[in-house]
């Protein structure tokens, strides 16, 4: 009988101190680069060594295969995507309803382009990615923030949204500019297709709002 199989995706050594919060930066950003350019078959944990400019003794110290680096890889960069969704969010906080969620709508496009390269590798070669806990929960994180997004469009401009709709709304909105990034199609302009998803979105909420008038 055949189960899942079993990744090995922790740190052997968790770094404390600066020098050893280097030399594992350093194995982390070897095994992005190789990961875009060489993708999940090319890494292997010698040619991560010798780009990263630490000894293979090294890597083993902090990581017990290139499985952990990877995952280290995919923790990092969600981290940093997550960051940028939270200024994005700020920032959109400050404009009018619908140029904020025009902002908010290109911003996330605009970070999954960022990313597109690494996203297409730990996404379609990666067979254990949604094992790795900061990606499993990147959804429950997205989820967070649209309801700080929602707190703020109920409080200035009396939208009120249930849980499901934001749902909803946050996850087809997620998918089809994760989509867009990763695989634009051909033929189509990008900012005709951010500007009919905006005002798609625009609709629906003010559908809801509207709805619950009565």
């Amino acid at each position: 009988m055949s189960g899942k199989q079993v990744y090995d995706l922790n740190y052997k050594k968790v770094p404390k101190q600066a020098r050893a919060k280097a030399t594992v930066n350093a194995i982390i950003q070897a095994s992005a680069q190789i990961l875009v350019e060489e993708g999940y078959a090319g890494l292997t944990t010698n040619r991560v060594a010798e780009r990263a400019g630490v000894s293979i003794g090294s890597v083993y110290e902090y990581f017990p295969g290139k499985e952990a680096m990877v995952a280290a890889v995919a923790t990092q960069l969600v981290e940093v995507m997550l960051a940028e969704m939270q200024s994005a969010l700020l920032r959109a906080e400050r404009l009018a309803f619908e140029p904020a969620m025009r902002h908010w709508i290109e911003s996330l496009y605009k970070i999954s382009c960022a990313q597109h390269q690494l996203l297409k590798v730990l996404l379609f070669q990666v067979p254990f990615v949604h094992q790795v806990p900061a990606v499993a929960g990147m959804r429950a994180e997205l989820f967070r923030l649209a309801l700080v997004g929602a707190s703020k469009t109920r409080e200035y401009h009396f939208i009120h949204l249930s849980r499901e709709s934001l749902y909803l709304i946050t996850s087809m909105t997620g998918a089809a500019l994760l989509q867009l990034a990763l695989m634009p199609p051909p033929g189509l302009d990008i900012d005709a297709i951010i500007d009919e998803l905006t005002q798609k979105m625009i609709q629906w909420l003010y559908q809801a709002r509207d709805g619950d008038k009565h």
